[in-house]
């Protein structure tokens, strides 16, 4: 009987049958035991057929005819036989470097990762900033994100030595009961090449099951930590009382930023490993990798630096959504060809897994996880109150201790108007602003009056002596907060230009706490402002940027202070608060405040917001220009008559806040009255403090200190429900 002959492409997966993580079928491994890898050359790439005889008493002579390539895997050379096969050997060329980038797992890859982590990268710490505050959320997260990705490539080095040897150890189990059966049957047995060779077949094909697995895995794994993200972190905020401001942030990255970014190293880290079929030279193969790192690291940055301020929901669902599509769609070419990767020609029919109802079934169970990120996306877009851009019946229990008027997730961050339903204060209710972890103003409702008294201080700009008057006054505000100061002043008859960086913050003054339309209102960075604002404008300038536990430093810098004084007449003044304390150990910041005015103003003086506690963690009001500061005496305002007490009783009946700033205040005239005999104790030492400059801006980490306090003083005055349930 005549011979039947199976023809074999010999090429970069000759023979090669996918097993998808079910294993080698033995009989498989021995029939292509003659068709072994052939390296692809950078000229050209040939084909031959190999006969492979029914009988194995003729493949051992077929074997030997027939020419060859033969790999030697035990000393990882990947050197051809060039006499046997006749081809040329590897060499380093653009177009197997090519081939290498361009399969759907690293340029999906390539193109996912940047996105997903550069997002995380910008979004997990305003995430944590309405519960920890500005502070402490980029305090060494920079430094653990880059120990997760180190985390994740060390876990998949180890992943992928231990899954070479475990396949290599099934291979050789698998070809030894093979062998066995053969003996058995009363067949020759194989030469030692052609096992060898059927070993190295079978565990190359498992190798590639077991990181195709790996990377699917991780991917399903990352879709679903940012799909959870907000249901995990509101678990993990809730013990921000007991975790405290320097653990709390990252100990609530560990459900977040942390695992994600070690699996996104963990699996690129699977992509860059070579596939069976990938038989190329060490040079050609390190530059995939470089690139593909290159490429990454840079994309990642751009991302980064690109992103902009906004909601944080949209984007983590969409990078959830983004990452189990991209995982789903792996598993279904995957299904239909066995392989992923966008050279077709390197695929074989044979490598293809056959589509049985249970492998059907097997395909339609790995969807789940892509299942689950969409339901925990429409759940928590529909009905988690953190992910609603407006206030929901969840917002505010029934019964609760607050209302929440108005929250929006601005430029910022959550920004929010709180009213507060019990009465705690002598019986005053109030209404807050909220900007993360910080009370940025707010109101007592039945006075009026601000509950931060050292918000009238900058007022006091008016009572200044030694300066020109008999002129329009203007003033210039940077930091609005609910317009305490600015709406004196308008009322007074000064025209006030506003510079705020969030229009939520301008939006909510105006609406809920009632302050009067400015002059002029602009919507940018303080920073970029005075830096091209007119020379000479303003007669005051009123800074007023505390926020979250600290201040940007990039408005304190010494030249922030030149091109303040730049905008102002010769005669201006620079009424500028921050919150500070002149305990010793605490004083850091501020010594290096005050030396700064110093350097850019010939006079500065400045007054403290309660003569109690010399080493309270409080507002300080500076004021700072270029002539001796010398303040006239108060003179409050005189009593209103009976109608101007009718209009106010009857705006406040109707829940309006109308001419809050003019309306009698004792807490105002108190305040104006009294602050001047609250001076700082501690007398200016030029050889205190560092000199803030915007090269070497270290005032950030001054505030660290101080901005504890900051943050345990908000939990004190507010209980924890107040601050979650923004």
């Amino acid at each position: 009987m005549k011979q039947r002959k199976r023809p074999t492409t010999q090429g970069s997966s000759n023979g090669h049958e996918s097993i998808n993580g079910q294993g080698t079928d033995s009989a498989s491994a021995f029939s292509s035991s003659a068709a072994f890898h052939t390296p692809t050359s950078a000229s050209s790439s040939s084909s031959s057929t190999t006969p492979s005889s029914s009988t194995v008493s003729s493949s051992k002579t077929s074997v030997k005819s027939t020419t060859t390539t033969t790999t030697k895997s035990k000393t990882g050379s990947n050197k051809t036989d060039v006499k046997s096969s006749g081809q040329k050997p590897a060499v380093h060329s653009q177009t197997m470097l090519l081939e290498l980038l361009l399969t759907v797992t690293r340029s999906s890859l390539m193109i996912v990762t940047p996105l997903v982590a550069g997002m995380i990268l910008r979004v997990a710490p305003s995430m944590m900033e309405p519960i920890y505050g500005s502070i402490f959320i980029e305090e060494g997260f920079l430094e653990y994100s880059l120990v997760s990705v180190s985390v994740g490539v060390v876990l998949a080095m180890t992943y992928t030595f231990l899954l070479s040897k475990r396949t290599a150890s099934a291979a050789a189990a698998t070809t030894s009961s093979s062998t066995t059966t053969t003996i058995a049957a009363g067949k020759t047995l194989l030469s030692a090449e052609d096992r060898l060779t059927a070993e190295v077949t079978a565990a190359g094909l498992r190798k590639d099951a077991g990181l195709r697995k790996g990377i699917v895995v991780s991917l399903d794994l990352c879709g679903l930590v940012l799909a959870s993200a907000f249901l995990t972190t509101h678990v993990m905020f809730k013990h921000s009382g007991e975790f405290g401001p320097w653990k709390g942030p990252h100990l609530t990255q560990l459900v977040l930023a942390y695992p994600l970014l070690a699996l996104l190293g963990f699996v690129n880290t699977l992509a860059c490993v070579l596939r069976s079929y990938e038989q190329v030279h060490v040079r050609t193969w390190m530059s995939c990798v470089l690139i593909q790192v290159g490429a990454i690291l840079g994309l990642t940055l751009v991302v980064f630096q690109m992103a902009p301020q906004g909601q944080n929901c949209p984007r983590i669902y969409s990078s959830a959504i983004l990452v189990a599509v991209i995982s789903s769609l792996h598993k279904l070419l995957v299904f239909i060809h066995g392989e992923v990767a966008l050279p077709d020609e390197r695929l074989e029919s044979s490598r293809r897994k056959p589509q049985t109802a249970s492998s059907r079934a097997s395909l339609a169970m790995s969807f789940i996880p892509l299942v689950l990120v969409l339901a925990l996306t429409a759940q928590n877009v529909t009905r988690n109150p953190q992910c609603q851009t407006s206030v929901v019946k969840a917002h505010n229990h029934v019964g609760g201790n607050y209302t929440i008027l108005a929250r929006n997730e601005s430029v910022t961050g959550w920004v929010s108007v709180i009213d507060e339903n019990i009465s705690r204060r002598n019986d005053l209710h109030i209404r807050v602003m909220r900007a993360g972890h910080s009370l940025i103003g707010g109101m007592y409702s039945e006075t009026g009056d601000s509950i931060f008294g050292s918000f009238y201080i900058p007022e006091a700009v008016r009572q200044i002596m030694n300066r020109e008057k008999g002129h329009q006054e203007t003033v210039l505000q940077i930091g609005l907060g609910v317009g305490v100061a600015s709406g004196s002043l308008i009322q007074h008859g000064l025209l006030v230009d506003i510079v705020e960086i969030d229009p939520a913050v301008v939006d909510y003054a105006t609406e809920y706490f009632d302050w009067p339309a400015p002059h002029e209102k602009f919507i940018q960075d303080g920073r970029q402002f005075i830096k091209n604002a007119p020379e000479g404008k303003y007669d005051y300038v009123i800074h007023d940027v505390f926020t979250g536990g600290g201040v940007p430093p990039s408005l304190f810098s010494l030249e922030a202070l030149h091109d303040i004084q730049r905008i102002m007449r010769p005669d201006g003044v620079l009424a500028l608060n921050m919150v500070g304390s002149e305990h010793p150990i605490k004083a850091q910041a501020l010594n290096s405040v005050r030396r700064t005015l110093h350097t850019a103003f010939k006079h500065v003086v400045a007054f403290k917001e309660s003569p109690d506690d010399d080493d309270a963690y409080q507002n300080i009001v500076f004021f700072a220009a270029q002539f001796p500061i010398e303040f006239e005496p108060y003179e409050p305002p005189p009593f209103p008559t009976q109608d101007e007490m009718d209009f106010w009783k009857k705006q406040h009946q109707e829940g309006g806040h109308n001419g809050h700033a003019l309306r009698p205040s004792e807490m105002r005239d108190w305040i104006l009255s009294s602050f001047q005999d609250w001076p700082l104790k501690t007398p200016y030492d030029p050889t205190k403090g560092d000199l803030i400059l915007d090269r070497n801006n270290t005032l950030n980490g001054m505030q660290r200190l101080g901005a504890e306090d900051h943050w345990h003083a908000m939990r004190s005055l507010l209980p924890l429900d107040f601050w979650i349930n923004y």
